[in-house]
């Protein structure tokens, strides 16, 4: 029996309270006992021990309790989301976790997310692939509870003693038939005594969850019907853009508005400072009737911009100062031995609604609604830039058109608060898609140095030094004391992150994963899977080429330097399902890799033609293990959409920075993957269920599908890649 199989007991629950109201609507503490089983794991890293994952649960587990879960009078389920929808699909895992349980049909769920809350302190986090994860065990107990008190109401309506009922589609069922909707009977299970015992659900249970769904947002998605943040209703909004600095840093010297507000339409041209403490930039806004007007007006300014502190640094210069600051190696040559330099450069996240916010500020209360996966920080910060308390300011959640970790940060909904404030009326605030690829966030650029050596046929060290610019973590991770740890002392958090998130599920013998970071006006964040993207998909390139130098095959090399079944199970099923080492026409190659990353183990295998102009990706195979699987079809949609991103970061993806700003203005110029590199056989294949908790799918494929891109290129041309994108550069 697993812990997932165990009925709760009544000694688990410690405390349980109710939300004031006429129906019901529950929140809870509660204790959870042992029982989680281990993953097996080869000689410990530190992230086997303790990875963030691990972290931002501990740190969160106080408020994950604190749900808001209300059944209606028309029997249906009002769910709020503590998390932030970006196309991840949370709402409808979530969605699924609380309809199993609480045993009602998940079309009968209406599904939002929840505004910023400063009670939920670290509880209110988007990142980390680790949503579903932590709101399992919590959205379990609270749904058990409240199953007993809707029997417990029932068995009085009816007067049927509670062993003689059950929980079913929205009902509460006797054995002869007779059955009372929860609408009905929600007011008094609010306030009753449940004498039901609690009990969560076991897996065999389940009818909804381990079953694909689709999104319960994708019909209006697909129809052009979901309501993004520029689409919502606020009475008055004006459209708004902004002007950003010429190079990073720089400041405004002066502003010549006159041609700009001499074009009908236009309402205010506004100097705001944005929140340099943040880097978030100080910029010109204007706003007007339409953003066709703001936006011809914004290219009618004539501001007078500082020189920037990176104005005399270009690419060379950058990777100079970083190529004397990575760490040394420190493995002595040998005949077999693999000694490598790479370079990633920054790269923009893109998601398809470029950054928004819509602001309306009164004199003593102020309203944002905008797309945030960390809302307590934005909260607060907004708070502060507006010289208000932070209850005076509301911040409503609302789903946002992709993400990548840019809205980790908050840029737009500063500039909009402080815009709103300034012109005394509400705004719809946008950054045009160049500004956001100009000035807005970026994955640092790095250098890597990795030395690998072998001794009969085994690797004896592994060293991967790397150099980065630093990547900014002054959001913190949810709570108000992570994010003062963070403004002051950046580079420990980036430091903290790396330790807790970087490793290798092979036996290297001697392994040394280290970073130097550099700090530089131009803003970075964390992109989906932060430092892995760049760490471990090198990682699986040098794997790839070390089985080559020692005449081994690439996945039996693998097998053979794996300790975890679970890892040799989703790399055998991959290889099989993909086919390994079938044959191809000269220039098409196929290409493996894998990663261990939020309690999940994926491996791809892809096939890349280089015959043609440019490569393209024409087969993709999946596999993976993580964990419990909740929604195996948002697993693969997630998984398979992984692929594009990977094969971007090989082929096409890079940013450039001339004397202090960045080269690249719209996709003209940023190339990411089109529908053209989108392999026409594309399959993912999920383990069964390895254990009882669910792991992370959100980043987790990124390195491995990056990383089984380029091996498939190498293997294809001969040549060893090492400088990206490779379309740019060639190797």
């Amino acid at each position: 029996m697993t812990a997932l199989d165990t009925p709760i007991e009544r000694r688990t629950i410690l405390k349980g309270f109710l939300i004031a109201g006429p129906t019901l609507a529950v929140a809870v503490r509660v204790g959870l006992g042992d029982g989680a089983e281990a993953f097996p794991t080869k000689s410990p890293e530190v992230p086997d021990v303790q990875d963030l994952t691990d972290i931002l649960i501990t740190t969160g587990t106080p408020t994950y309790y604190d749900l808001m879960i209300e059944i209606k009078p028309d029997n249906r389920v009002y769910l709020e989301v503590p998390r932030m929808e970006v196309g991840q699909g949370v709402k409808t895992s979530i969605g699924m976790l609380v309809a199993d349980n609480l045993d009602v049909p998940l079309e009968n769920m209406d599904i939002t997310l929840s505004k910023a809350e400063q009670k939920r302190a670290a509880g209110q986090l988007t990142g980390g692939s680790h949503s579903v994860r932590s709101l399992w065990d919590p959205v379990r107990l609270i749904c058990a509870q409240m199953r007993a008190r809707l029997v417990t109401a029932a068995s009085e309506k009816l007067g049927i003693p509670v062993t003689a009922l059950r929980t079913e589609d929205g009902y509460v069922v006797a054995t002869s038939g007779e059955k009372v909707a929860y609408g009905e009977i929600s007011g008094a299970a609010a306030t009753i005594t449940p004498t039901a015992v609690p009990h969560v659900k076991n897996s065999s249970e389940f009818k909804i969850i381990g079953r694909g769904h689709h999104r319960e947002d994708a019909a209006r998605i697909v129809t052009g019907t979901m309501p993004y943040a520029l689409d919502l209703p606020v009475k008055g909004a004006l459209p708004t853009v902004v002007a950003l600095a010429a190079t990073h840093g720089a400041s405004v010297v002066s502003i010549d508005d006159s041609a700009a507000k001499a074009i009908k339409g236009v309402i205010a041209v506004t100097h705001i400072p944005g929140m340099p403490e943040f880097l978030i930039p100080e910029a010109v806004a204007v706003t007007a009737e339409t953003f066709g007007i703001a936006k011809k007006a914004k290219n009618a300014l004539k501001i007078q911009w500082s020189a920037g502190p990176m104005d005399n640094l270009s690419d060379p210069q950058i990777d100079e100062v970083l190529n004397g600051i990575i760490d040394k190696v420190t493995a002595p040559d040998t005949e077999q031995m693999i000694d490598a330099k790479f370079r990633w450069p920054y790269v923009c996240h893109i998601p398809m609604e470029a950054n928004d916010a819509v602001a309306d500020v009164r004199p003593d209360s102020a309203e944002v609604w905008a797309g945030c996966k960390i809302p307590l920080t934005a909260h607060r910060n907004i708070a502060t830039t507006l010289g208000m308390k932070v209850e005076q300011v509301t911040l409503h959640v609302v789903p946002s058109g992709g993400s990548f970790g840019r809205r980790l940060f908050h840029d737009p909904l500063i500039h909009a608060a402080q815009v709103s404030q300034r012109i005394g009326k509400p705004v719809k605030l946008t950054w045009l898609r160049e500004e956001d690829i100009k000035h807005g966030r970026t994955r640092p650029v790095s250098i890597h140095h990795v030395r690998i050596t072998a001794q009969n046929g085994d690797i004896s060290s592994w060293e991967h030094r790397q150099a980065c610019s630093e990547m900014d973590l002054r959001h913190g991770f949810g709570d108000i004391i992570s994010q003062y740890i963070t403004e002051y002392n950046n580079a420990g958090a980036c430091q903290y992150v790396f330790l807790h998130t970087q490793k290798l599920p092979y036996k290297t013998g001697y392994t040394a994963l280290t970073l130097k970071d550099k700090a530089w006006a131009k803003p970075t964040g964390a992109f989906r899977v932060v430092y892995s993207g760049q760490v471990g998909s090198i990682n699986e390139i040098l794997m790839d080429e070390m089985a080559r130098k020692l005449g081994k095959d690439e996945v039996d090399f693998r097998m053979g330097l794996l300790d975890s079944d679970r890892h040799r199970a989703v790399l055998a099923k991959c290889a099989q399902e993909g086919q390994w080492g079938r044959k191809l026409p000269d220039g098409v190659a196929q290409g493996i890799a894998m990663h261990d990353e939020y309690k999940s183990i994926v491996a791809y295998l892809m096939e890349i033609d280089v015959r043609g102009k440019e490569p393209r990706m024409t087969r993709c195979t999946v596999a993976v293990d993580n964990g419990f699987c909740v929604n195996p079809t948002g697993t693969a949609s997630s998984l398979l959409g992984q692929a594009m991103d990977g094969f971007a970061f090989v082929f096409r993806a890079g940013l450039h920075v001339d004397n202090g700003a960045t080269r690249e203005s719209n996709y003209h110029e940023y190339k990411w993957s089109r529908m053209f590199d989108s392999a026409p056989e594309m399959s993912c294949h999920i383990l069964p269920n390895s254990n009882v908790l669910p792991g992370g799918i959100g980043e987790l494929g990124i390195p491995a599908a990056t990383g089984a891109a380029a091996n498939a290129w190498a293997r294809a041309t001969g040549k060893q890649p090492r400088n990206f994108p490779i379309n740019e550069y060639g190797a």
